[in-house]
């Protein structure tokens, strides 16, 4: 291919040629990774939460500012095991146990929507109760949300499972 070239330079053209085919060849190979494990990275519903972003932080607020409170049988738990664990959650104002209409949990990874689940939870006597399945290992997002008269109200927290 390069014959008439001096050996030094068509060495220099064969790795020039072999750079352009592995530089290409990678491309491809990262184009084909990227439709075959594709994932959205934004909620299905972005554009209503946008829309009322403003109203549910202004919900949070004068929830928090009633003495609304959510607490759970895992919040002095530094680790999880691995399984279905029970989680009791219960909704408290100044102190009092009060009921909520409806209380629901998210599990979520950082930056993925791969792994993001729900799980309701049912009412019981002292609260809403309910079995996570906890399937993998490593830090997570936990989301408790509890309706209270046509309200969310939310907290935040992690939980590491091992």
């Amino acid at each position: 291919m390069f014959k008439e070239l001096h050996p030094s330079l068509r060495n220099a053209m064969y790795v020039v040629l072999f750079s352009f085919t592995a530089l290409v060849a990678a491309t491809f190979y990262t184009i084909r990774l990227t439709f075959k494990h594709f994932e959205p990275v934004m909620d299905k519903n972005y554009y209503e939460i946008g829309l009322n972003y403003e109203k549910a932080i202004e919900n949070q607020k004068e929830l928090l500012n009633q003495g609304y409170k959510l607490t759970t049988n895992w919040d002095n738990t530094t680790l999880l095991p691995l399984g279905e664990i029970d989680l009791n959650v219960t909704l408290n104002q100044k102190e009092t146990l009060v009921k909520a209409d409806s209380i629901y949990v998210i599990l979520e990874r950082n930056a993925t929507t791969k792994n993001t689940t729900r799980y309701d939870l049912k009412p019981s006597n002292l609260g809403f109760t309910g079995k996570i399945p906890l399937k993998e290992t490593g830090t997570w997002n936990l989301r408790i949300i509890s309706n209270i008269n046509g309200k969310l109200f939310e907290r935040e927290s992690k939980i590491t499972v091992r």
